[in-house]
């Protein structure tokens, strides 16, 4: 016995499905293999953790950021007066969503 269940695609898939319903059946098994595929779990090998630096690598990373905000128009008293209206904004929502 052979039945024909019609069923209406969601809202996300109904663009593609009017996109590809006129297509050949050859090239939909062709997009089903495909989809498939995607679908499997492939075993990706971890990779390893990088070597620890050294002593000399860390400080020559860590000097590498000195002065990186050299060349910001706002300096650091305006810079750190926002910060602190930011966290009391941050204080005054979370005690008004209470």
């Amino acid at each position: 016995m052979k039945g024909t269940v019609l069923r209406k695609p969601s809202a996300k898939a109904a663009p593609y499905w009017g996109m590809l319903q006129g297509l050949s059946k050859p090239l939909k098994l062709e997009l089903v293999v495909l989809l498939s595929e995607s679908m499997e779990e492939r075993e990706v090998a971890p990779t390893p953790p990088p070597p620890p630096l050294s002593e000399e690598e860390r400080k020559a990373g860590l000097m590498r950021l000195a002065g990186c905000w050299a060349d910001d128009p706002e300096d650091a008293a305006r810079m750190e007066a926002a910060i602190k209206e930011c966290r009391e904004n941050d204080v005054l929502r979370e005690v008004n969503m209470d």
